[in-house]
């Protein structure tokens, strides 16, 4: 089966997302070809994508596509994607994310090429602004190119539900296959407190923080208040935000004008971001919406329990006990949720072991990858490419995973398993 996967949100959650299925995939039979920029728009210095699938051998086409919105641009990104579709051919292209997404179906429709078409929203774009007139436009460009795919796969329950109940695809073609990483190996509590002596940070300190881009979706103003009000309680406590951003200057500025920068550690993106996370306390996210999260299953593997907000995807993710959600608008919950948790260590260690129980029943990458072939398999089928590929659980075992680790940052459990 050859897969053509169209990118342009090469960073973050989604760039993890599709190096697990390239590379996870590619013992299984599974040829992948990624149409990506070779370098971002905005990308605040998580920039690996490309020497990641070149690494593992993995064939790019170059496709200028941008993250906003302009005609010039896109039109040419478009006009390359219609030619690569006319020059090789494909069993089936994944398209991942809203602009990618949208050319990206344009593009095969243009083509004439035969391929099956899958979308991965990665969380819906018409979700992340309060402007009517944006959040109209963003849903109608969704709605108008629901038809040109056979499958919208959603990475969560809710973000299935929204879909359906906003007219983007009629229900028996949009598919949930929640999100999966590979599980990261253990640090030790040496490695641990040198992570912290690292960051500048006393080792017995409570340290709360989060993995995340540095953008509205995340919301770093309500992490910032709800760490205010921790502070007037726990005053020795110290705040990590790893991951870049349009949001890292304004995010500065605002802790300093809260008089709380001396305990506020914006580190900007990092290779080793769960290695950082693994000398959390706790793991916070403060987002408005998700598709599935894939930073807080990354918590979940490392044993660090979780205080989030409660909205979409998130709480598909955390309803299950596997962490505790807290009202998005209420920082005083978020705030009260942590200082209960660090002076009650063993609830701490309650709700990790939740987490860690979660990550192995339903967060692993090889669900996710059993899944996402069956999917393949069967559309392929349906178009009468006559390709046999039987997928069974055994097949994907460790060792078969290992080229999906490949260029991802290591980390690990820390101290006794969950």
């Amino acid at each position: 089966m050859r897969i053509l996967h169209i990118v342009e949100a090469t960073i973050a959650g989604v760039r993890t997302h599709v190096q697990t299925l390239v590379g996870g995939l590619a013992p299984h039979g599974v040829q992948s070809v990624v149409a990506c920029p070779l370098r971002r728009q905005n990308s605040h210095g998580d920039e690996q994508f490309v020497n990641y699938l070149t690494s593992v051998g993995i064939p790019i086409w170059p496709v200028a596509m941008q993250r906003s919105i302009s005609p010039r641009a896109d039109a040419a990104a478009l006009q390359r994607l219609i030619t690569i579709l006319r020059h090789e051919s494909f069993d089936l292209v994944h398209l991942h994310s809203s602009k990618a997404g949208f050319l990206g179906r344009l593009a095969v429709r243009a083509s004439g090429n035969p391929a099956a078409v899958v979308y991965s929203p990665h969380g819906l774009a018409f979700l992340g602004t309060t402007q009517h007139a944006h959040k109209q436009f963003y849903l109608r460009l969704e709605q108008l190119a629901g038809p040109l795919c056979e499958r919208i796969i959603a990475v969560s329950p809710g973000e299935r539900d929204v879909i359906i109940a906003a007219g983007i695809a009629r229900p028996e073609r949009v598919v949930c296959v929640p999100n999966g990483i590979v599980a990261p190996p253990r640090l030790t509590d040496a490695e641990r407190a040198a992570t912290r002596a690292m960051l500048g940070i006393p080792a017995n300190a409570p340290l709360i923080g989060t993995a995340a881009r540095l953008a509205p979706q995340k919301n770093p103003g309500r992490f910032l208040a709800a760490a205010a009000q921790v502070l007037r309680v726990l005053p020795e406590a110290h705040f990590v935000w790893c991951g870049g951003g349009d949001l890292a200057e304004v995010a500065r500025t605002e802790a300093a004008r809260q008089g709380i920068a001396h305990a506020c550690h914006f580190i900007g993106h990092r290779e080793d971001a769960r290695r950082i996370m693994a000398a959390y306390d706790i793991f916070w996210l403060t987002s408005d919406y998700e598709g599935l999260p894939i930073a807080p299953l990354e918590a979940m593997a490392l044993g660090v329990p979780i205080v989030a907000t409660d909205v979409l995807g998130t709480r598909d993710l955390l309803c299950t006990g596997a962490g505790l959600l807290v009202p998005a608008e209420d920082t005083a919950a978020l705030a009260q949720a942590t200082v209960r948790l660090m002076q009650y260590p063993e609830r701490r260690v309650q709700l990790a072991r939740a987490g860690f129980r979660y990550f192995l029943a339903q967060g692993s990458a090889e669900q996710m990858l059993e899944a996402m072939l069956h999917v393949y398999e069967s559309l392929v089928l349906e178009r009468g490419k006559g390709i046999a590929m039987p997928y069974h659980r055994a097949l994907f075992s460790a060792s078969t995973l290992l080229p999906a680790a490949q260029g991802l940052p290591a980390s690990g459990i820390r101290g006794e398993n969950p």
